[in-house]
């Protein structure tokens, strides 16, 4: 099954916020896309799971928190920040 993934406006600001402060762009930005890549093919693969049906997602630089509603389909993504100290 495929899912259609959703950023919250918070989560596409943070993102936005990311890019802009890095030097690295470019490797952030693939990073984002491979995140988008795997959430839609199988986001139980992607990440960890956590309290409250939430799960942990990781393709370095970046992390996402997100929540998978299997009844339609969807991913949605809440929040994203770089896993290394580069900010």
């Amino acid at each position: 099954m495929k899912y259609r993934v959703f950023w919250t406006p918070d989560a596409e600001r943070e993102l936005d916020e990311i890019l802009e402060a890095s030097a690295d762009f470019i490797v952030v930005g693939t990073a984002a896309k491979e995140l988008d890549r795997q959430l839609i093919s199988n986001p139980y693969d992607v990440g960890e799971s956590r309290d409250r049906g939430t799960r942990v997602g990781f393709v370095r630089p970046l992390a996402v928190q997100y929540e998978v509603m299997d009844d339609v389909a969807t991913v949605i993504v809440f929040g994203v920040w770089r896993t290394d100290r580069q900010r």
